[in-house]
């Protein structure tokens, strides 16, 4: 069922159905939102040295923030 069917059909629905609706796709999301692929193990050891630099930080940006 395409989306522009599928909203017109939602208002044909009894107002307790819609609620039942809402939930059903609030918990899909939940789900969708949720599974994200696993964080492995080494990922500190990969990430260590990223923002190193060959110079000195900069100073100004620490003593705006103070």
């Amino acid at each position: 069922m395409r989306l522009p069917d599928l909203k017109s059909q939602i208002y044909k629905l009894l107002v307790s159905d819609r609620l039942k609706l809402l939930t059903a796709i609030a918990h899909s999301l939940q789900n969708d939102l949720r599974s994200r692929p696993p964080v492995p193990e080494d990922i500190v050891d990969r990430m260590t040295g990223l923002l190193k630099t060959d110079t000195t930080p900069p100073t100004e940006l620490l003593k705006s923030r103070s």
